[in-house]
């Protein structure tokens, strides 16, 4: 039971029913936790400690454990990734495949799609995300013009390139979706902008290099398929 608790102090608090069940935490253990208030469930088959403050990113992360096997997307995903403009966003923006029935704890918005492939999602913190180009294609009619545009020069600055960028806004772009079609717009007006030098030289040669924050795996999550 000490990991278990280790586990959920270092998850925001929560944890799937299948990790309690990984660490020795039987049902019937899990039931006398939760009556003596020591766990809740906020979602079905979740588990929260009841002694952890409530947090943005603790409800993210009860999102994506929820029926449904959602990711973090939109403006809650360019939080997660640090991205400009989007630091006090407070929603929490799900996108989960069409024709899933996702949990829905607490104020999420759920967004679906049936382009969502595992090339779109890294993780932060163990938080199954939007990488950066797939959040920046589908952000600009959730999050307005200003802030995406905020949003793609620090994403600039973090490493992401112009290619890189606009590969992924083309790779989502489908008719009725507005969202990608601004961010190649975006990043034209970025283009021709004046910039700080780091980013014109990422605009003008389509460097290569990837962003090297901590907070950002390469680890891939398989999204639910029907």
């Amino acid at each position: 039971m000490h990991d278990f608790f280790h586990h959920l102090r270092d998850h925001d608090g929560v944890a799937h029913c299948s990790v309690a069940r990984a660490h020795g935490i039987t049902w019937h253990r899990e039931q006398r936790l939760v009556a003596n208030g020591i766990l809740d469930r906020p979602a079905s088959r979740v588990v929260r400690c009841t002694a952890v403050a409530s947090t943005w990113r603790q409800r993210c992360r009860i999102a994506t454990l929820a029926p449904g096997r959602g990711v973090i997307s939109h403006g809650a995903a360019a939080r997660l990734h640090g991205l400009d403009g989007f630091a006090d966003h407070q929603p929490v923006d799900l996108l989960c495949h069409k024709g899933a029935w996702p949990g829905r704890p607490g104020e999420v918005i759920t967004h679906f799609s049936r382009g969502l492939t595992d090339a779109d999602v890294v993780e932060v913190d163990d938080i199954p995300v939007l990488s950066v180009p797939a959040t920046l294609a589908l952000l600009a009619p959730h999050g307005g013009a200003g802030p995406t545009s905020r949003a793609v020069v620090s994403a600039l600055r973090a490493g992401w390139t112009v290619d890189e960028l606009r590969a992924g806004a083309v790779r989502w772009r489908r008719r009725g979706r507005p969202g990608p079609g601004a961010l190649l717009h975006a990043l034209d007006a970025v283009g021709q902008a004046s910039t700080p030098s780091s980013i014109s030289s990422a605009a003008a040669h389509g460097s290569t290099v990837r962003p090297t924050t901590d907070s950002v795996s390469s680890s891939q999550r398989s999204p639910v398929h029907n």
